[in-house]
């Protein structure tokens, strides 16, 4: 049986209160997240979402590009990770940011980028759709992978009775 669902851990890096929590149908926690802006309780090693908004995404892969190209490469670490981007595809290629970079330049990066660190880039559309994505992602990792945690839990301790 799965307990209650765990609260979404925020990085405390990211803006509190945070413009996704609105839209979270559970508990969040504020504390330190290495690589990622959400994950989920002891979970970070694991699973692990970047959310970006477009301009920040556009800044990513321009001015901050060398930061973010470590990020990602941290990131391939983690079995399941995302990175969230509150825009749309159709804003890339309209140039819809406040950026001189082209449209198409920003396109091939943004698919560069999956392609080379393996990590898949969602384009949301919006804040509300970016939070609820982030919020099912985690969630159903949660669900997916509680019973193999459930054992190890159970191993650990039995290891430590034991010693």
């Amino acid at each position: 049986m799965i307990p209650d669902l765990p609260p979404i851990v925020i990085d405390t890096r990211e803006p509190d209160p945070h413009p996704w929590a609105v839209h979270f149908s559970c508990e969040t926690v504020i504390q330190t997240i290495e690589t990622g802006d959400f994950s989920l309780p002891g979970c970070e090693e694991w699973v692990a979402i970047e959310r970006k908004s477009l301009d920040d995404l556009i800044g990513c892969l321009t001015d901050d590009r060398p930061r973010f190209t470590r990020e990602l490469q941290r990131a391939q670490r983690i079995g399941t990770f995302y990175v969230i981007c509150e825009g749309r595809y159709q804003d890339i290629l309209g140039g819809t940011y406040y950026s001189q970079m082209r449209p198409r330049s920003a396109w091939e990066s943004v698919l560069a980028m999956q392609q080379r660190f393996g990590i898949p880039f969602l384009f949301a559309g919006s804040t509300e759709v970016a939070a609820r994505l982030c919020e099912s992602i985690l969630m159903r990792w949660w669900k997916e992978h509680f019973k193999a945690l459930d054992e190890c839990r159970k191993a650990t301790k039995r290891m430590l009775r034991a010693s």
